[in-house]
């Protein structure tokens, strides 16, 4: 699998995963840019909803399909860490796996857009979000605050409604993120 750029290789990547029956959605600044946040970037992000004893086959697919896997690393981290990385020729995709109960609210709450004349499946705005504040790098924050600002789909309050549940109310990234939606939210919070 080579695509000439970032989400032309998500899209492809979706419709094998697609095909093979294993759910997914696309993450990162790609998942961004479907909420109306446009942020380059050269790898890919994807969560895959697939338990550890489909993980085998989850790599089987990817092989097939010219991804290159380190199948013993990805055995290993995608099961203790939740996340492995592999490459599509010079792209490198990062492969999420469900390791917090939030993963599943990301397959539930999964939306799909057309993209280059395909439906693929994206995290929701608030999902995204959530996952950003669980990473709480300073590029994260910087997404955050333009995500606030521009996705007119966002509901805010869900968002920091999971981060209390996940993290608790006294949480730093709960904190963070009202003051994220109480600088840049576009109108009254």
């Amino acid at each position: 699998m080579h695509a000439p750029d970032a989400l032309t290789l998500a899209v492809e990547l979706g419709k094998v995963l697609e095909a093979n029956g294993l759910p997914y959605a696309i993450g990162g600044a790609l998942a961004l840019g479907v909420h109306g946040v446009s942020r380059s970037t050269q790898d890919v992000d994807v969560n895959i909803f697939v338990e550890a004893e489909r993980l085998e086959a989850l790599l089987s697919v990817l092989q097939a399909n010219g991804v290159q896997v380190d199948a013993a690393r990805a055995r290993t981290e995608g099961v203790t860490e939740g996340v492995f990385f592999c490459w599509a020729g010079t792209t490198r995709i990062d492969i999420f796996l469900p390791s917090i109960d939030l993963s599943w609210e990301a397959l539930r709450t999964r939306v799909s857009a057309t993209v280059q004349g395909v439906p693929t499946w994206f995290l929701s705005a608030e999902l995204l979000a959530c996952f950003k504040l669980l990473f709480y790098r300073p590029k994260d924050l910087l997404d955050l605050e333009r995500l606030v600002a521009t996705a007119s789909t966002l509901d805010t309050t869900r968002v920091r409604a999971l981060m209390v549940e996940t993290m608790g109310g006294d949480d730093e990234r709960v904190r963070a993120w009202d003051d994220i939606v109480r600088k840049n939210a576009p109108g009254p919070v």
